[in-house]
């Protein structure tokens, strides 16, 4: 099984990423239940209660193309989709309603009863997206231009160019090389 990656630096931009590129998809982590259980793994979220999974997944997919188009939009200086934006809170509202407050590390988190469920997933999406947006250093969103994944920027002198230098980074530079070289 292809391994997940999680380059976004955030749970929302790893989500986004839940599919391979775009804007034909080769891989979709959220297309069945067992691909989902497999990200929310490696994503550190797992699904404790896989009940409703298979049916929570179209919703998840929703959640995953509004918080795209959200942040790939900010990544490129637009304005998101208000559309986008609305769907986001909602379910942040719902998640918030249904949550409870945890002493994390030196803090609080959102924190919600056990068993963890698709539905909780998509809460802390929800959650990472809005704190993201209201707290996040957006001018260093950055959209990968091979594969259009996103990220937050974390390097010190801020200009990361790709998901990965190991995937879409790599295979650019090769490619403009091997341009330069194959010209007679």
């Amino acid at each position: 099984m292809t391994p997940v990656e999680l380059v976004g630096n955030a749970l929302c931009l790893d989500f986004a990423n839940t599919v391979n590129s775009r804007p034909v998809a080769r891989r979709d982590w959220m297309a069945t239940p067992e691909e989902a259980t497999t990200w929310a793994e490696a994503a550190g979220r797992p699904i404790e209660d896989p009940r409703g999974l298979a049916a929570a997944l179209p919703a998840a997919r929703e959640l995953r193309e509004a918080v795209f188009r959200v942040f790939e939009a900010l990544a490129h200086e637009d304005g998101p989709p208000r559309q986008d934006l609305d769907a986001i809170a909602v379910l942040y509202a719902e998640g918030v309603a249904r949550s409870h407050l945890e002493a994390h590390g030196a803090g609080y988190r959102l924190a919600w009863e056990a068993p963890r469920t698709a539905e909780i997933l998509l809460w802390e999406v929800a959650a990472s997206a809005v704190e993201l947006l209201t707290h996040g250093q957006l001018e260093r969103l950055g959209a990968c231009p091979s594969c259009c994944w996103l990220f937050l920027d974390t390097s010190k002198n801020g200009r990361r160019r790709w998901c990965s230098m190991a995937s879409c980074g790599s295979r650019d530079k090769a490619r403009r090389y091997y341009a330069t070289r194959s010209t007679p």
